[in-house]
């Protein structure tokens, strides 16, 4: 059964949204703030994670901070009352999934569930493959380059999935967006160019000068299909 964690200080508010994700048929459990978040992280395996923005204990921009250290994948969608782009823009950047202001509808909000877990969960087209001299495990999100271990978040795995699909190819950074992302996220053709700044700092021997993932101006982004293997 898919597992999520409900965060929000909010008591009444979490108790609604496990109320209705269990008739969903969902596994859901609580935390009525951040360390109690952290607390129930370090106890248990999350499929997606619902999670309050401000909370005075600990903010969920701190929270997200302790997910990532030990699971870089699990879907992670904002709740919040105040989106403003800047802290959209933080959230994208510390890992976030993305962000549901509220007040909101319970029906958005469990498409959007839905949608994430539907992408996060594994299927045939991921893949092991060695690129230039780093080996690639979209199914453990890991990338083993020399001596250094890279745990990939999904939107790395993501855009490295895309690119792989047809090496040489140049794909638009709309069409990253499209595949990746999806439609239930607010990202921007920025959000791309970061990500693959981070990629090439797991896979390029000079991430500067990279030779893997090839920027094509003004088109896109493409695998160099030589490097494939």
């Amino acid at each position: 059964m898919i597992s999520i964690l409900v965060v929000d200080d909010e008591k009444a508010m979490a108790e609604a949204l496990k109320d209705n994700l269990e008739f969903e048929g969902y596994r859901v459990d609580t935390a009525f703030g951040g360390r109690q978040a952290v607390d129930r992280l370090k106890a248990a395996h999350y499929q997606l994670i619902l999670l309050d923005v401000m909370m005075p204990d600990m903010d969920g921009f701190q929270v997200l901070k302790e997910i990532r250290k030990t699971d870089p994948g699990v879907p992670v969608i904002f709740l919040t009352a105040c989106a403003s782009e800047a802290d959209k823009v933080k959230g994208f950047g510390l890992g976030g999934d993305d962000y549901v202001t509220k007040p909101f509808s319970i029906k958005e909000l469990l498409a959007r569930v839905k949608a994430h877990l539907k992408r996060n969960t594994p299927g045939s087209d991921l893949k092991r493959f060695r690129l230039g001299r780093a080996e690639v495990d979209l199914n453990q999100m890991m990338i083993v380059n020399g001596q250094e271990h890279h745990a990939m978040c999904r939107y790395e795995a993501g855009i490295l999935r895309v690119l792989t699909s047809n090496p040489g190819r140049v794909f638009s950074r709309d069409e990253i967006l499209d595949q990746v992302w999806g439609t239930e996220a607010f990202p921007t053709n920025r959000t791309v160019d970061n990500y693959i700044v981070r990629l090439r700092k797991k896979l390029e021997s000079d991430p500067d000068h990279p030779l893997l993932i090839l920027s094509i101006y003004g088109a896109g982004y493409k695998i160099n299909p030589e490097a494939v293997k």
